[in-house]
């Protein structure tokens, strides 16, 4: 089986593009010869080269400002892209495309037009997911992309199943987790090079809890510093940390300012991006998720992998992976009491966490491995490849390509409006060059 992956971002900063490439890892053994798609060069082509797979750039702005311009030049680029993804299709001959958001217009256009199947990979909840189209078409018209441009979709959890099949037809949803690469992991996590406890100059007893995820409203670090403050009422050997880059920077500042005002540099650190997560992870004693909702949670399956116990609170898509009391710790979303009481209660209780770790290793290994992942992967591909691809009608295809077309042709006489006229810019020179020279007849004047 030939498959051609389109990723939608070029960094494994976020964990959509970093399960994609434990997708593509784990279906080598079982046959499968896998392609990629990638943006740019980055974080993403350095690996595919490390593990030597083919890949080709084509420039994508997705999931970018929702302001018009934004979206003027993502439609104009997904104009671009279907010319040059559809010649690719037609001379590698792929039994499968694999689009790993539903941001990939273009991806699931230019295979309809070729006619190869294809198969969504839906990470968020749909009220979620549609948020990239919201002011372009809106739910039905996202809906229609999803189930007319589709010939499978994969929610990462049952969750977002549900989600999903309020607007498609529920045979056409599978439920697939995310796979964990565990061994992968172990061994990132056992580089030497990184010690948490020197960098922030910690006690050598203290505590550390830990927290992955973009500064985002999605993940809500504004209750993480909530929770770290209520235990430090009660503990004074506690630290916080908190590991992602800056999605939103008010956030982030607004998070930077909270922590400030409740006198909490010294207990809780921003770390920013990273890329010795493992490693930081194997150090913490507690990982904690405040997030108001999850695809499924990655970061946490990640720490249930590395033995350390999981304190979450109980929201979309990260519920449903976690066993509570067995293994982790779910309290109700909000609930910033019962989620500082569960943080002492691991912190005190060494014989619980050590239970909730080791049964977090085996919940992975059981029903969140690569392995799994793939398996259940190949499964849908051989469905898609009998369903065949999208039966959506061809005049239909070529409306919106020539729509899109139009609108490439519309934003390239806006560039070219909003380009300062050769007048304006010598004016400007002129303006500049006198500015100079006023300045140094001021100076030799005084």
């Amino acid at each position: 089986m030939k498959i051609l992956h389109i990723f939608h971002n070029y960094n494994i900063d976020n964990g959509v593009e970093r399960t994609s490439l434990t997708l593509l890892k784990a279906l080598r053994p079982l046959g499968v010869h896998s392609h990629a798609v990638i943006p740019s060069l980055g974080d993403v082509t350095r690996e595919l080269e490390k593990e030597n797979f083919p890949y080709h750039v084509l420039p994508l702005h997705c999931c970018g400002s929702s302001v018009w311009r934004a979206q003027i030049r993502f439609l104009s680029n997904a104009d671009e892209r279907i010319n040059k993804l559809e010649a690719l299709l037609r001379t590698e001959k792929f039994d499968v495309v694999h689009l790993n958001t539903g941001h990939l217009l273009d991806g699931a256009i230019a295979s309809a037009r070729v006619g190869v199947p294809v198969i969504w990979h839906i990470h968020a909840p749909f009220e979620v997911d549609f948020q990239r189209y919201k002011d372009l078409i809106g739910e039905e018209g996202y809906a229609w992309i999803l189930g007319g441009l589709g010939s499978q979709v994969i929610a990462v959890s049952d969750d977002v199943r549900e989600s999903l099949a309020g607007y498609l037809r529920p045979e056409l949803i599978q439920t697939v987790y995310n796979g964990i690469d565990v061994e992968e992991l172990i061994e990132r996590s056992n580089k030497k090079g990184t010690d948490i406890y020197q960098e922030l100059d910690l006690p050598e007893n203290a505590k550390l809890i830990l927290g992955v995820g973009r500064i985002s409203e999605q993940k809500n670090f504004s209750a993480f510093v909530h929770v770290a403050e209520s235990v430090l009422k009660q503990r004074a050997d506690v630290f916080f940390a908190i590991v992602g880059p800056q999605q939103d920077k008010q956030l982030a500042a607004a998070l930077e300012n909270q922590i400030q005002t409740a006198k909490l540099s010294d207990r809780v650190f921003l770390l920013g991006a990273r890329q010795d997560v493992p490693q930081l992870l194997k150090q913490s004693d507690a990982f904690l998720s405040t997030a108001a909702y999850e695809g499924q949670g990655l970061a946490a399956l990640e720490a249930m992998a590395l033995e350390r116990p999981v304190v979450a609170m109980a929201c979309v898509g990260l519920r449903e992976c976690i066993r509570n009391e067995v293994d982790g710790i779910l309290v109700p979303p909000g609930d910033i009491e019962a989620t500082a009481f569960a943080i002492l209660q691991v912190l005190k209780d060494s014989s619980l966490a050590l239970r909730l770790g080791a049964a977090g290793r085996l919940a992975v290994h059981q029903r969140f491995s690569n392995r799994l992942y793939a398996q259940k992967f190949i499964e849908i591909a051989q469905q898609a490849i009998l369903d065949g691809p999208s039966r959506v009608d061809f005049g239909a295809l070529a409306a919106i390509h020539g729509l899109l077309h139009q609108i490439t042709l519309a934003r390239s006489r806006i560039v070219e409006l909003d380009r300062p006229s050769w007048r304006y810019r010598y004016a400007r020179v002129l303006l500049n060059k006198g500015s100079i020279l006023l300045h140094k007849l001021k100076e030799k004047l005084i």
